[in-house]
């Protein structure tokens, strides 16, 4: 009879250890579905956070791109001939606190005359004929260009140089 129970026990600590070893298993299951979710999420909100940042820049490209045909507004007047200085040191101040705003929110011009011809940042309107500089060369800009966050949002309206050919 002891024997009986003896083995009776023995079976139930094995259906027991088998029992542990099988919830030991699905810890460890648990846990690491519990830490890929965790890695998922944490790529979510990081996927979530990028899109959120490009649905504001691209808000702000929108209303930057409004905002320098009023640049060209203020840069044609500042070029037009006027007597009244007081007026042009007041649009020259709007001017250059506009450009300020634009550039704290990551605007920049391209630069123009003097460097080669690069057709990222320029576009070519105009061909001048000479020697005094090497062929590509931009000679001269006819508008500005603008880069927001290192994207063109508007290439520089260049005229650019081309050798010049001698007639005989």
């Amino acid at each position: 009879m002891k024997e009986h129970w003896i083995r009776k026990l023995r079976r139930e600590m094995e259906e027991l250890r088998a029992r542990i070893d099988e919830l030991q298993k699905e810890k460890e299951d648990f846990k690491e579905l519990f830490l890929r979710k965790a890695a998922e999420f944490e790529n979510y909100k990081k996927v979530m956070k990028d899109e959120w940042q490009k649905n504001i820049d691209f808000a702000n490209e929108r209303i930057i791109k409004s905002l320098i045909s009023v640049l060209d507004h203020f840069r044609l007047a500042l070029n037009t001939p006027s007597n009244d200085e007081v007026f042009r040191k007041g649009v020259e101040m709007i001017y250059n606190e506009l450009l300020q705003v634009l550039r704290h929110e990551g605007l920049e011009i391209i630069s123009g005359s003097g460097c080669s011809f690069d057709e990222n940042f320029h576009e070519a309107i105009d061909v001048v004929e000479t020697n005094e500089l090497p062929p590509g060369t931009v000679v001269d800009e006819i508008q500005p260009g603008y880069v927001l966050k290192g994207k063109v949002i508007r290439p520089a309206r260049v005229r650019v140089s081309k050798e010049k050919l001698e007639k005989n």
